[in-house]
């Protein structure tokens, strides 16, 4: 009969709970008096309640206590317990409203004392309750785990529990903590409750009996670290928290926690660390602090002074490489958790006045049952950037600090769901629920913006003073872990920084540029700052054209871009490298000058470029030019740099081809011996150039009067006009002009106040060549020289002498000179050695007496004639490299030139130097006037 009333009385409450299940006492089974019930081993008890966070259930007139939170009381396998007995509605009312004394605000009204049949009740502080304890030592005690017994009771959340105390054989008492952390421990408020003791030795029994069962089949294997936290200005101090991530118990096989870092090692062990750790229950957590609020596994403070840096720290087999993590960002605080969800969802019984996200003690993801929220978690796909700024640095006497803006392009949403992750540092983006609208901004700054009215978020990042990019960063889903990656395009460059400040931000909107006027905060514009923190509105971008008027390479590089005048926008160049440079350009601006750092040579108005950009691969500029509106690419190379830099101390000036570029000749302000013009007007040097296959000349600038034209040699010199042509081009009037002898090579020779220096070019060869000349042979003395016959007339060189700086030798047929002997190159190569006869299209090699297994270049040919001179015993003073060369001819009494290198006699003579075992060798189609006409090659074996 009592089982069938039972079973109805089931169905009956089943039928009545709302689809929840009921409360799993019957009030006949329960009495007006407390009892206790302590449970280990179970997790079957599943009360539903919508105040799962409270220690206290009121149902059908039975009141149970609680020794944890009603959400994690469910989920606890390990020891917990609960009191439950008879009670009116009106008297459970007292106790809800006097358990939630325990995490209000301290005030001298707080008060709560009950007395009922055989049971007591009060309210009062830690301290005061620990002097009357200590005045009466109870019989025996359980807190933190441990019995006085000395049995352990292990438990999967490493939160404190009541402390339970047997005062006498009938009367027992559990003492509830509050659990804030604001107050000191003895001022800690705790609701004292007296009862009727259960039975205590089969309490003690069935921990003893559960422990056993579990360590004989437990898995032997070590935590892994969870969560951590360490700041002395948060209440929350300092903690370690391990985790079991298995469905199974553990046993870990060490005693001891080991910690390195850099090259100190720390050890930690303790008994009491070694019997709470003995057993990880599932999912189970072990909490280490010097706190002893947290009532967890006491640990040394300096233990966990490094905590949030890089270190390493082991137990047993399993070890936590922690990194840099910033526990205090702005005025809110985070523990560095290994799971993580919404901060605002995250469940956590500690109470504190303080902006924290973390929960120590329970699993990470752990969510409170009764989440209120209307309102979503932030997707990690729905907020955007739209604006990056690096800051302003405090010596530039306007100190801003750098900032991301980011906005919500998705529907209104929670941000404490997401994360920012920078330079490997996570950053959780809200300790709280911080609702962002639709279209609203997020910025998140480096240091507040004091007095500029901004709801922004600090987060001690570090920027670099001057960037060119929007570094990577992510956004993460702190519950899934879904991550959104930004990575900015290695090719494209913003000019952020004029002189010493950075006056821009990169503004993005679509596509990534520095950041737009018109769009401006019109204060920070007012003081020359382009940007807008917490604000971001559209705006259509202007691409400008411009033009590069000058540039230098070294010393203090700089370029020099030319635009129409009035006006504004975004203007850009880019190099060979396919990196393209981004700027703003202001209106009521002709001339903008771009460099690395600053020297008084340049100005301090630069926009800054990469330090790397005037490298080794400097040697183009591509843009869009305002004359034309076609892309224009500008090139040069290190020769070029060079001949028209003279000696670095001039800037070069782009010309249209075929000149391509001149030189400044505007004399620096501020660098005696410097001939540039950053920034202000130019001065260009008049560049001649003569036309490869014609009798024409071009120039950069139309001539005047002032030109003056001679042309000859050493030997004889007359002056000539020009004739005029088309389109800055001119030629010679050589019409009934003497050029000398018909075989003399004869130059011409160009002055101009706005020539650098003079100008020259080669007007007519002699009938034959220098081609090639190897001056520095491995041995020494088999230098030789190799001349071709480029006439339609045969040469008797026998009239012909060879000339170096110092002396001038007379060339004969080698076996004119050693009649028995016939030689050879170092590969068998042969001559003709005794003909000085040098017909059309043939060579020949002028060689050193004293050589012998010539090393002969590729260019060789059995027909060539082998040469040498008459008497000395070296050509010349014996060849050197980079030494001025001619060949010269008698004629009816007189010597003239017929081929030279290095051309002493011409506007402009060179030298150029190979290293032992080079030769020189003439370009195809080339006349050897110019530096660059001679290609260096090595002696091969």
């Amino acid at each position: 009969m009592n089982r069938c009333l039972y079973i109805l009385l089931f169905l009956f409450v089943s039928c009545n709970s709302n689809g929840n299940s009921p409360f799993y006492f019957f009030p006949s089974e329960i009495s007006d008096s407390p009892e206790f019930h302590f449970e280990y081993g179970k997790k079957d008890s599943q009360i539903h309640t919508n105040r799962s966070n409270q220690l206290l259930h009121y149902e059908n007139g039975v009141l149970c206590v609680f020794s944890i939170p009603i959400q994690l009381y469910n989920k606890e396998l390990g020891a917990k317990f609960r009191i439950c007995w008879k009670m009116d509605e009106v008297s459970s009312v007292r106790w809800q409203n006097g358990f939630e004394l325990l995490n209000l605000p301290q005030n001298e009204y707080s008060h709560f004392q009950e007395i009922g049949k055989d049971w007591k009740v009060s309210l009062t502080d830690y301290g005061k309750w620990k002097v009357s304890r200590d005045k009466n030592p109870p019989i025996l005690e359980w807190k933190q785990q441990i019995w006085s017994t000395g049995h352990v009771s292990y438990q999967t959340f490493a939160i404190p529990h009541p402390t339970f105390i047997q005062k006498s054989n009938t009367v027992c008492e559990v003492v509830f903590r509050s659990f804030a952390l604001h107050v000191t421990e003895n001022k800690t408020k705790v609701i004292v409750f007296e009862f009727p003791c259960p039975n205590i030795d089969s309490i003690l029994e069935s921990v003893l009996t559960q422990n056993q069962s579990w360590l004989s089949n437990c898995k032997v294997e070590s935590p892994i670290v969870s969560e951590s936290f360490r700041h002395t200005e948060s209440n929350f101090q300092r903690f370690l928290e391990w985790e079991n991530p298995n469905e199974y118990v553990i046993c870990p096989f060490a005693d001891s926690l080991v910690r390195k870092k850099e090259n100190e090692i720390i050890g930690f062990q303790s008994e009491e660390f070694r019997n709470r750790s003995r057993l990880v229950l599932p999912n189970g957590i072990l909490l280490l602090s010097d706190d002893p609020k947290y009532q967890g596994i006491p640990i040394p403070k300096h233990f966990l002074a490094e905590l949030g840096t890089e270190e390493s720290i082991s137990f047993g087999d399993s070890t936590f490489n922690d990194s840099q993590f910033f526990f205090k960002q702005g005025e809110e605080f985070f523990s560095n958790q290994i799971k993580t969800t919404s901060c605002r969802d995250q469940m956590n019984i500690w109470k504190t006045e303080q902006l924290f996200c973390g929960n120590p003690g329970l699993p990470n993801g752990m969510e409170k049952d009764e989440i209120n929220a209307t309102i979503p978690g932030c997707t990690e796909n729905q907020i955007k950037l739209t604006e990056f700024y690096p800051g302003n640095h405090k010596e530039t006497g306007f100190p801003l600090p750098s900032f991301f803006e980011f906005e919500n392009k998705g529907d209104v949403c929670d941000v404490s769901s997401l994360n920012w992750i920078y330079e490997g540092v996570t950053y959780p983006l809200s300790a709280k629920e911080k609702i962002l609208l639709k279209d609203d901004v997020l910025v998140l700054t480096r240091e507040p913006w004091i007095g500029w009215n901004l709801s922004e978020t600090v987060k001690p990042f570090t920027i670099p003073k001057v960037v060119f990019q929007i570094p990577s960063h992510s956004i993460q889903n702190r519950k899934s872990k879904n991550t959104i990656q930004y990575e900015p395009s290695p090719n494209r460059i913003h000019l952020l920084r004029r002189g010493d400040q950075n006056l821009f931000s990169i503004y993005i909107d679509d596509i990534e540029t520095p950041h737009p006027k018109s769009v401006c905060q019109k204060d920070l514009l007012s003081f020359g700052f382009q940007l807008s923190p917490g604000k971001h509105e559209s705006t259509i971008v202007k691409q400008l054209a411009s033009q590069l008027l000058e540039f230098a390479v070294t010393p203090f590089p700089f370029l020099d871009f030319g635009y129409s005048e009035l006006e504004e926008g975004i203007g850009s160049f880019r190099t060979v490298a396919t990196k393209e440079y981004f700027y703003w350009k202001p209106a009521l601006t002709g001339v903008l000058s771009f460099g690395y750092g600053s020297s008084l040579c340049n100005g301090e108005k630069l926009y800054q470029l990469p330090p790397e950009f005037f490298s080794n691969h400097f040697n183009s500029v591509e843009y869009l030019d305002k004359d034309t509106s076609q892309i224009v690419l500008s090139q040069w190379t290190d020769s070029i740099l060079t001949e028209k830099s003279h000696g670095d101390t001039r800037s070069l000036h782009p010309e249209p081809a075929p000149i391509y570029f001149s030189s400044s000749l505007r004399p620096s302000a501020t660098c005696p011996g410097i001939w540039r013009s950053p920034g202000i007007g130019k001065q260009r040097s008049l560049e001649i150039i003569k036309a490869n296959t014609e009798e024409k000349y071009h120039t950069n600038l139309f001539l005047d009067s002032l030109i003056e034209v001679q042309i000859g040699n050493v030997r004889q010199k007359q002056q000539i006009n020009i004739l005029p042509l088309s389109n800055k081009t001119f030629s010679l009037q050589l019409a009934n002009v003497n050029l000398g002898i018909p075989e003399e090579q004869i130059y011409s020779y160009f002055s101009h106040p706005e020539l650098v220096k003079s100008v020259g070019f080669l007007v007519k060869k002699g009938p034959v060549q220098i081609e090639a000349i190897f001056p520095n042979p491995i041995q020494s003395q088999n230098e030789w020289i190799y001349i071709c016959n480029r006439s339609t007339n045969p040469e008797d060189l026998s009239e012909y002498s060879i000339e170096d700086e110092t002396s001038i030798d007379l060339i004969v047929p080698y076996q004119t000179r050693f009649p028995n002997s016939n030689p050879k190159g170092i590969h068998g190569n042969g001559f003709i050695t005794n003909d000085s006869i040098l017909h059309p299209s043939t060579c020949a090699w002028i060689v050193d007496p004293d050589g012998k297994d010539w090393y002969l270049p590729i260019f060789h040919s059995e027909s060539d004639r082998l040469l040498t001179v008459i008497s000395t015993q070296t050509i010349g003073n014996g060849i050197s490299s980079g030494e001025y060369l001619q060949l010269k001819k008698r004629v009816n009494g007189e010597t003239i030139l017929i081929s030279a290198f290095g051309h002493k006699e011409s506007a402009n003579p060179f030298r150029k130097h190979v290293n032992t075992g080079e030769y020189l060798w003439l370009k195809k189609e080339k006349d050897g006037i110019n530096i660059d006409h001679f290609e260096i090659y090595r002696e091969e074996n």
